[in-house]
């Protein structure tokens, strides 16, 4: 889901989108950028979309919503 304001994490960073992600025939495995925990492409985990205005975009993999909040309260105290 593309978010109609991107969410200003600071400095050049920006979130511009967040969705479900699950590709039933990738069997890549991830590492949870907050707790370190195991993000499996094959099942449903949370995909966020940032625009860093100096460098492009990125993707971040989070095992679950609350990691994603960790995330989001992490890079915006920052």
């Amino acid at each position: 889901m593309e978010l109609d304001t991107p969410y200003a994490l600071g400095g050049t960073y920006y979130v511009e989108t967040v969705s479900v992600g699950k590709r039933t025939d990738d069997e890549t495995v991830r590492d949870c950028v907050v707790c370190g925990g195991h993000v499996y492409a094959d099942d449903w985990h949370l995909v966020v979309g940032v625009l860093d205005t100096a460098c492009g975009r990125q993707r971040h993999h989070h095992c679950s919503d609350d990691c994603l909040t960790d995330w989001l309260k992490l890079m915006t105290a920052a």
